[in-house]
């Protein structure tokens, strides 16, 4: 009976992450370019009872953990903006940004902006890793679905290419690793970034004046929210059986 004490309790634990979980992809559903976290259980093995056959041996259970939270990558809404500096992939890809300090991370959001130096920088502030610089006198500025960032300067009719954006890909998305602000980085487990233009195999295709929004699902973060609320009542159940269980049995003692 003890043992369904500290059981119950590690249900809870889970539960309760469960809804952290769900609780911040639902506060995201609005934020461009987010990935919803998805978490996964596994049972605790308990120690090891007697076995009518030795060659069997019997696992008491010892309840649940979170084994992971990995972030799911599936393509969000194609939100139209007209906003010439917001861009949204269309299939596998992510825009490189470089950091301050010369790091490089990765991001599906592309709300960018022009910066005071004319680059083009995320939200955030962080430029883009090819260094895309906007001259001051350039005038309709366009980003072909291949990655040319072409504008016409000053009183010139013909356009002109300032720039080109090229995308990362990884061998394994899921392991990158969330760094806040909806940038990744890579880990040894997502390995290292591929590069390749936009429209190149296995790589997506740029949409100028539109953004990516997030992946979360209304329906399916409610269904989860719902299942998670009744497993942590059950759990909260069991916990309170059991302590009315050992107070019964401590009264019978007296």
């Amino acid at each position: 009976m003890i043992d369904a004490l500290y059981i119950s309790a590690t249900g809870l634990r889970s539960q309760q992450e469960q809804i952290d979980v769900i609780s911040n992809n639902v506060a995201n559903m609005q934020t461009p370019g987010f990935k919803k976290s998805r978490i996964s259980f596994a049972e605790i093995t308990g120690a090891v009872s007697e076995a009518r056959e030795p060659a069997a041996p019997v696992f008491n259970g010892g309840g649940t953990r979170v084994l992971s939270t990995s972030t799911v990558f599936s393509g969000g809404e194609m939100r139209l903006t007209q906003n010439a500096t917001d861009l949204a992939i269309e299939g596998n890809g992510f825009f490189e940004l470089e950091t301050a300090a010369g790091e490089k991370v990765y991001t599906r959001a592309g709300q960018l902006r022009v910066d005071s130096d004319g680059y083009l920088v995320s939200v955030g502030g962080l430029r883009l890793a090819q260094g895309v610089q906007v001259p001051p006198d350039a005038v309709d500025l366009r980003v072909a679905p291949t990655g040319e960032v072409t504008a016409r300067l000053g009183n010139d009719s013909e356009r002109t290419q300032i720039g080109a954006i090229e995308l990362a890909t990884f061998a394994s998305p899921d392991g990158l690793q969330a760094i806040g602000e909806n940038n990744f980085s890579p880990t040894a487990e997502s390995g290292g970034a591929s590069f390749g233009r936009p429209g190149d195999a296995g790589f997506g295709r740029l949409q100028q004046g539109y953004l990516e929004m997030a992946n979360v699902d209304l329906i399916d973060e409610m269904t989860a929210l719902v299942m998670a609320q009744r497993a942590y009542q059950l759990n909260a159940r069991v916990l309170q059986a059991s302590d009315q269980i050992l107070e019964t049995i401590n009264n019978l003692r007296r």
